[in-house]
């Protein structure tokens, strides 16, 4: 197997097949950005306002921000129902559609490396909704969300002394979920194009790794290297909440507060746009990667790769 040929292979599918996958993949990161802009957020407002960077008391600055919430909450009861329905779609979006259009994507991108129509894609995806999601929730407790979550909550309450008591334990799991993922690479492809179960899946995707250990660090390597999806991720969810910050101070400045809230919506809902259409740009092109490896060393495949006719989307002979 040549791992540029995967490479070029999949590419050629992304270009060829964007407009067929790019739903697949610009919804649940459209999601993801707008969840993490506002736990970044948060984030940075806790930090804020803790013993570290302020004199006031943490306990002092809980109370006082709850007391303004159900201010806001008591003055403004409609406003509120309404910010409380948006709330619970992105968390619904947030947590429900990823393991989704996961599934969706992977069972794509298998039809299509068959030639074959992509229809009934998304009926698989929901079909295999709960075992994916128990496969996000499993591998999620040793992502880099959670490990900050916990990292950050440690030094926050507990303070500096106490955080770099936990910092091996936190460097081990993070490790451990490296090391894990690698493992379990091929796991979301047995459980979606195999119909396994999760447990199952993951002893399957164990023995091809380790049967297949060169060629699948390779590509594990080479993703990590030029997808930069995880760099994207980091700066595009730290870079929106201060634009908008520094839009709304600037705007409101000199224009009335309607008309410059009016134009930050606007912008905002750009950036997130844009910044999703990137994210799944990446996210398919990955996808056709591991799709296109895993058939490979699975037997499905014969090594030679035929190309994609970018014209006429045809295999090219």
């Amino acid at each position: 197997m040549n791992t540029r040929d995967i490479v070029r292979k999949a590419w050629q599918i992304t270009q060829v097949h964007l407009k067929k996958l790019l739903l697949y993949g610009f919804i649940p990161a459209f999601f993801s950005i707008v969840i993490s802009s506002i736990y970044f957020a948060y984030q940075y407002h806790a930090f804020k306002t803790s013993s570290l960077f302020s004199d006031t008391p943490t306990d002092s600055n809980v109370i006082t921000t709850a007391k303004t919430i159900w201010g806001v909450v008591s003055s403004h009861p409609s406003f509120t129902v309404t910010l409380l329905v948006i709330l619970a779609i992105l968390v619904l979006g947030y947590v429900i559609l990823p393991a989704i259009f996961r599934g969706t994507m992977i069972q794509a991108v298998e039809k299509i490396r068959q030639y074959e129509p992509i229809q009934g894609s998304m009926e698989i995806g929901v079909r295999r909704f709960f075992p994916m999601f128990e496969f996000g929730i499993l591998m999620g407790a040793f992502s880099i969300t959670t490990l900050f979550t916990e990292s950050s909550f440690i030094l926050r309450w507990w303070g500096e002394n106490i955080f770099f008591l936990a910092l091996p334990v936190l460097l081990f799991v993070a490790m451990v979920g490296l090391v894990l993922n690698f493992l379990f690479t091929y796991a979301e492809f047995y459980i979606v194009l195999e119909k396994k179960p999760i447990i199952r899946a993951f002893m399957d995707s164990t023995i091809l790794v380790i049967s297949n250990l060169r060629r699948t660090f390779l590509i594990f390597v080479l993703i990590l290297l030029i997808s930069v999806r995880i760099i994207l991720n980091v700066i595009l969810v730290l870079l929106i909440p201060m634009l908008i910050v520094f839009l709304s101070t600037y705007f409101t400045s000199f224009l009335s507060s309607t008309l410059g809230w009016s134009l930050i919506g606007v912008f905002g809902l750009l950036i997130v746009g844009v910044s999703s259409y990137l994210l799944a740009l990446f996210h398919i092109f990955t996808t056709s990667v591991w799709v296109l490896t895993f058939a490979i060393i699975s037997g499905k495949e014969k090594e030679k790769i035929h190309d994609v006719d970018l014209a006429t989307d045809e295999v090219a002979h």
